[in-house]
């Protein structure tokens, strides 16, 4: 990243978090401090029957076929990890004191589903809350008294 973006903006050559040389490949891929966000992902991926690649994460899915009901949302989730890897390189670059990405994109997946709950519980649409957002019961559920329970 460094290397292409220093014709812009100046910027460290190195890795704020491993001082490895920095490059596209490393801030989202390989850099040591990914992996336990990438192991939050395996995770989550599993439980939707995909298997997590650097291809996928870079690529994402697209949107056909029996698994289309699903694809938006594996999607979402894989640019809200993206966000988070970016948010906490930029806060390291700015030294604040939170840089853990793992952290960032629970948080922004918890935030984005407690907004679509309430969205959707002031307008009675729970049923299109849960096909959207609940798909098997991976990030959440919706528990008979109309109440949210996060399972991320």
């Amino acid at each position: 990243m460094g290397v292409f973006l220093t014709q812009f903006t100046p910027i460290p050559d190195t890795c704020p978090f491993c001082n490895m040389r920095e490059t596209l490949a490393h801030v989202y891929l390989e850099c040591a401090r990914l992996q336990p966000l990438f192991r939050l992902l395996t995770n989550i991926l599993l439980r939707f029957w995909l298997h997590f690649s650097p291809h996928l994460f870079i690529y994402t899915l697209p949107i056909r076929g029996p698994t289309k009901s699903q694809d938006p949302l594996v999607n979402l989730l894989l640019a809200l990890a993206k966000t988070a890897i970016y948010k906490t390189r930029e806060g390291r670059l700015a030294n604040e004191a939170s840089c853990d990405c793992r952290a960032v994109f629970r948080a922004s997946v918890h935030s984005r589903i407690r907004a679509e709950f309430l969205w959707a519980a002031s307008t009675h649409s729970l049923d299109a809350f849960e096909e959207r957002w609940a798909l098997s019961e991976v990030l959440c559920s919706v528990i008979p008294s109309s109440s949210l329970h996060r399972t991320l």
